[in-house]
């Protein structure tokens, strides 16, 4: 039996406000394990994948006294599904790796009882050359420059170029690396000009692709994200069909109702006893803390660590959050009244744009279409359609007027497909995460002024004596950096960090 998400499940966890009691008290408890578990405070910041991993992790070892701060009227972060058409949309994460770790994403929807699950088999696109009106390009082309390319993005032979100091223009960003690298495959392996220049052209669809995924400009990442941390799609992803936030449903069910405070957008973070630890929302609330756990998007604390913190953040971390990059993946989705399988006949990837439309000055305005790199169908869905775009002017896209969009892209649709009776959406549905506050982007990168030492730096706790502020989230962990797997691991990993600190405390007083 399937499991339907409930839209009744937000409302049960507005409950009422856990009082910062005990406020200046300073009465020490022995540090020991079966204390700790009775009197440790823990405030965990943000109820996002890690944040509720977090508390559940602390929770399920006995630390009772755990209270989960969210700023917004929901909880599950980035994993946000919404009901559109006749499917579930997932504005944020959508596929899960299958990893048999034990703090993986693949595990807790293993576990999620009753929920149907799917092995998304890839699907190859039909590439469509737009400027010739629909004219496709030859499979066999396509499936070599794939398989090429995925070996570019997994960091092919980059070690070694990287040691020997080859081309150091090429490694000096994402975007010149794949330039260098597939312009020298199109010439040893292509001889006519027509199809050096269709295989140019997909080239640049993957180059987009891979752009998608982090919702930046390829310019602006680092060569280190290649070589630190693979990115790719994955050939064999999990796919929940009736919504991902189906498993964040199945893990706050396990948390107690007035540990999950929504609505509470935290002010200041005063991390040292001075005079107490504790953590003050906007609201005016106010929660004492002897442990902290903030969870909060990378792009929040680019935009306010420097006026959230009390004390301030030592140089190094605030120096780590400035360098680390923050892209925004757009997610847009259209509905139509009639069943697209009548003129859509398989998926498709529009050739013949440029990559990055910004950086040719011959382009008097910007059309976000030219980012466009697929446009699928929803699984389960008959009427719904996804719309993948690369590239990085994000923002200007959510802010684009529905009419504007709608009439844009299905002016892309019909040159597509060579047939201009391709009718208008009834609706549309986009994400936003660029332009909302409580976020302020999607999902974090290597830029070209940051390292993977800026992770461990980010992800390094503060505290004299004990860890009294921790780290957590896609941004904190090297391993699957930037997804829902290094969130959920790293709210596992400071939680346990807390657990060991008192379990090991009998030899530290």
């Amino acid at each position: 039996m399937q499991c339907y998400k409930l839209a009744s499940r937000r409302g049960l966890y507005n409950a009422r406000v856990l009082q910062a009691d005990h406020i200046g008290d300073q009465h020490h408890h022995r540090p020991d394990l079966e204390a700790a578990r009775q009197s440790a405070r823990i405030v965990v910041i943000g109820a996002g994948l890690a944040g509720l991993s977090a508390a559940q992790h602390l929770l399920s070892h006995g630390f009772r006294r755990t209270v989960i701060l969210e700023a917004t009227d929901r909880y599950g972060g980035r994993i946000n599904t919404q009901r559109f058409g006749d499917t579930y949309c997932e504005l944020g994460a959508k596929w899960v790796k299958i990893d048999g770790s034990q703090d993986s994403m693949y595990e807790l929807l293993r576990n999620t009882e009753g929920l149907g699950k799917q092995i998304r088999q890839p699907e190859r696109p039909t590439y469509v050359q737009v400027e010739q009106e629909g004219g496709h390009i030859k499979p066999a082309m396509v499936e070599l420059i794939d398989t090429l390319f995925r070996q570019l993005c997994r960091g092919f032979k980059l070690s070694e170029r990287v040691k020997t100091g080859g081309d150091l223009h090429s490694l000096d960003n994402v975007m010149n690396y794949f330039r260098t690298e597939s312009d020298r495959i199109i010439g040893a392996s292509f001889q006519q000009p027509e199809d050096q220049l269709a295989a140019r052209e997909i080239f640049q669809s993957l180059f987009k692709e891979f752009g998608s995924i982090l919702g930046c400009c390829l310019e602006y990442v680092n060569i280190e994200h290649i070589a630190k941390c693979p990115v790719q799609q994955e050939q064999r992803p999990l796919y929940v069909p009736t919504g991902l936030d189906n498993v964040v449903d199945d893990l706050i069910q396990q948390l107690d109702k007035e540990q999950v405070q929504i609505g509470k957008p935290v002010g200041q973070i005063q991390w040292t006893p001075a005079p107490l630890k504790s953590v003050g929302c906007l609201d005016g609330s106010l929660y004492s803390a002897d442990h902290i756990i903030c969870t909060l998007p990378l792009g929040v604390l680019k935009s306010f660590a420097g006026i959230l913190f009390r004390p301030t953040l030592p140089l190094d971390k605030m120096m780590a959050i400035r360098n680390l990059g923050f892209g925004n993946p757009l997610k847009i989705y259209l509905s139509y009244k009639k069943p697209i399988g009548r003129w859509l006949k398989a998926n498709l990837r529009p050739l013949g744009t440029l990559v990055n439309p910004s950086l040719d000055p011959q382009v008097p305005e910007r059309n976000w279409t030219q980012q466009v790199v697929e446009i699928s169908q929803v699984p389960s869905s008959q009427h719904v359609l996804e719309v993948h775009v690369g590239g990085g002017y994000y923002e200007e896209i959510e802010k684009l007027p529905d009419d504007k969009l709608l009439e844009q892209i299905t002016g892309l649709l019909r040159r597509c497909i060579s047939n201009h009776l391709v009718p208008y959406p009834q609706e549309l549905l986009r994400s936003n995460w660029s332009t909302s506050a409580c976020y302020l982007g999607g999902r974090p990168y290597f830029s070209t002024s940051s390292s993977a030492r800026d992770v461990q730096r980010l992800a390094a706790p503060l505290g004299e004596k004990s860890p009294s502020l921790l780290f957590a989230g896609d941004a904190t962990s090297l391993k699957g950096f930037g997804t829902i797997d290094a969130a959920r691991s790293s709210g596992i990993r400071e939680a346990q960090r807390i657990i060991d600190f008192y379990l090991n405390c009998k030899h530290c007083v």
